[in-house]
């Protein structure tokens, strides 16, 4: 039954009290054999000149002869003419008998009594020997079986052929194995408890189904090790304010990453059988079918933390080296109402609120993913919360929560699509509709629709600047007839790392920066300093915390749709375009630069949203 359990990685619960008491008989034999074998090793084989030989415990040897212990506890003389002269202590030892020696030997009485009892019943003969070394045997090596068993050092599968390997080494494989994985703990059965070195002070977390089920420790010790690994590392995500953390299966073991601030983190690794454990209490809490190995799969929970909670989408696949599962925090509390919260200068953001306030028409957001695009338009959807407007939102898959709206998560795999919702939801009577992203030509063409139908559309795409939405849009097939009559505005962003303020440090700019950043070289024209990233305690000794959103946002004119309705291809679209865009680079380098607010190298990782190249010679920032 051991054997069986062990091959197949786990032990039945209903067998869970059978085993606890198997358990126990086993180290109650165990023990006994032990004091058997300890208590036999006193005894040595004494020869007897008559041609018995008795094993008792030799208490002293003198000039006279030995001093025995019988197995009463009794002590007995024995006499040198009694012991055969082969016997090791003998002081003729090796010495051949005369004819009146042996005479005189042969005649002594033989042993009889209690030393001739304990010989009869001794451990000596060579089968009970035998006997026992085979039963210790088998002991050691169902117990080798049973601690790779328990100890989860691999993946279900090559665990069952490792304790098959176990049951023809033994010993010999398991104990090298366990205490390269799990040290000495892992030999007597027990986990090592599960630490992360940077997780002290961390937000106490639980992890709830989707339909808000929470998901708590069961009688598999192995979940409940799991489970309260992958709080711990939660914890830690919270409290570094990660929005991803990355598990891999490396040969190191599993390697978890966190991604702060939009940058990757150094790894830390866990042993491969408790980052396993790990992954696979994330994928029970997500929903996730357990037997697909090598399926690439999405699945999402909760989890709560304090007093917050985060909506979790986990996307899991299978690489080269194993399973790598993905998880990322969305914040569904505090976000902030309005989006200076989230960094927009004032100016942008009262013309952006203004354009929520438009009856029908188009809004675009675009950026890169991750740059918060759906915090932006979800700042904007609760400024119309109560203004008497039916909101409904399309999105794969929902990511934030919003009262009294209308919430569709797009499912794929019953084949629905942005555009199958879309003109579905027409019939829904909505005032505001909120496309998560357009991907095709048909779900551009059904929001068009829709927003020259009298609705208020905002949706998203991938582009990097305004310039390039504008071609996104031809490259979906979009005439500039469409585009004139249904865009309203296109709102581009990024989001920008901010300096830690407490060991930011202040420099002064040379003349090659300065030029750079369109600034007269000379000091003494714009006096100033810039500011750089250096490490405390506080920001993990990263010189960050925190992160800010830049913003460029171009609302439709008479002067841009006629460029537009001309030729999009010409340069005439880039300068109708800087003539009335909001946010410009000299706008952000007086804002975030001379202000210490980020560093020069982190704003020109966003050069691209500006088409840079062309704008520094436009005067005055926005």
């Amino acid at each position: 039954m051991l054997v069986t359990c062990q091959l197949r990685g786990a032990i039945n619960p209903s067998w869970r009290r059978v085993w606890v008491c198997f358990g126990a008989l086993r180290r109650l034999v165990l023990g006994l054999v032990c004091v058997g074998v300890w208590l036999s090793a006193g005894a040595e084989p004494i020869p007897l000149y008559n041609g018995q030989t008795l094993h008792l415990e030799v208490v002293e040897s003198g000039s006279s002869g030995l001093v025995v212990r019988d197995s009463s506890g009794g002590l007995l003389r024995l006499r040198w003419d009694q012991v055969d002269r082969s016997y090791p202590r003998h002081p003729m030892h090796g010495r051949k008998y005369s004819y009146e020696e042996g005479g005189a030997a042969a005649s002594s009485p033989a042993v009889t009594g209690a030393a001739a009892a304990w010989r009869r019943h001794a451990l000596g003969s060579g089968f009970t020997w035998c006997l026992l070394a085979g039963f210790v045997m088998l002991w050691l090596w169902a117990l080798s079986v049973w601690c790779l068993g328990v100890s989860g050092i691999y993946p279900s599968p090559r665990q069952r052929w490792v304790n098959l390997a176990a049951l023809v080494a033994g010993p010999f494989l398991a104990v090298p194995l366990v205490l390269r994985h799990r040290g000495w703990s892992g030999l007597l059965g027990r986990e090592r408890p599960p630490t992360l070195p940077s997780a002290a002070g961390g937000p106490s977390c639980r992890f709830f189904t989707w339909d808000n089920e929470p998901l708590v420790p069961s009688s598999n010790r192995r979940f409940a090790s799991g489970l309260a690994l992958a709080e711990l590392i939660m914890s830690r995500a919270v409290k570094a304010g990660a929005s991803d953390v990355h598990f891999d299966v490396a040969p190191e073991g599993v390697r978890v990453v966190l991604r702060v601030d939009g940058m990757l983190r150094q790894p830390e690794f866990l042993e491969a059988g408790l980052g396993r454990k790990a992954m696979t209490a994330i994928k029970m809490a997500a929903g996730m079918d357990l037997g697909r190995l090598h399926d690439a799969q999405d699945g999402a929970c909760h989890l709560e933390a304090a007093q917050e909670r985060y909506d979790l989408r986990v996307a899991r696949a299978w690489a080269v080296n194993g399973e790598t599962l993905v998880v990322r925090l969305l914040r569904t509390q505090g976000l902030g109402d309005s989006l200076t919260d989230l960094g927009m200068p004032e100016r942008l953001a009262g013309a952006a609120q203004q354009l929520a306030e438009e009856s029908a028409g188009l809004i675009i957001v675009c950026g890169p993913t991750g740059s918060g695009k759906t915090s932006t338009i979800y700042a904007l959807l609760r400024r119309l919360q109560g203004t008497g407007r039916n909101i409904l939102t399309i999105e794969d898959p929902v990511e934030y929560r919003l009262e009294h709206a209308t919430q569709i998560s797009l499912n794929a795999a019953l084949g629905s699509t942005f555009a199958s919702v879309l003109k579905a939801s027409m019939r829904h009577d909505p005032d505001v509709i909120l496309v998560g992203e357009i991907r095709d030509q048909e779900a551009m063409n059904v929001a068009f629709q829709a927003a020259l139908t009298g609705h208020l559309v905002f949706t998203t795409i991938h582009a990097t600047s305004v310039l390039a939405a504008f071609g996104r849009l031809q490259e979906l097939g979009l005439s500039a007839y469409m585009i004139n009559t249904g865009l309203k505005a296109i709102l581009c962003q990024r989001l920008v790392r901010r300096l830690c303020p407490d060991c930011r440090e202040a420099y002064v700019p040379d003349a090659a920066e300065r030029r750079f950043w369109g600034l007269d070289p000379d000091p003494a024209v714009s006096p100033g300093v810039f500011y750089r990233p250096v490490g405390c305690r506080l920001c993990e000794q990263t010189g960050w915390r925190g992160r800010r959103g830049i913003y460029r946002m171009l609302m439709m004119d008479n002067a841009v749709r006629a460029v537009v309705r001309d030729d999009m291809a010409t340069g005439d679209l880039q300068e109708a375009v800087e003539a009335v865009v909001l946010g410009t680079v000299r706008g952000y380098v007086d804002d975030l630069l001379w202000n210490g607010t980020t560093s020069s190298d982190e704003l020109r990782r966003t050069l691209d949203m500006f088409d840079f190249g062309k704008v520094l010679s436009h005067g005055h920032a926005r």
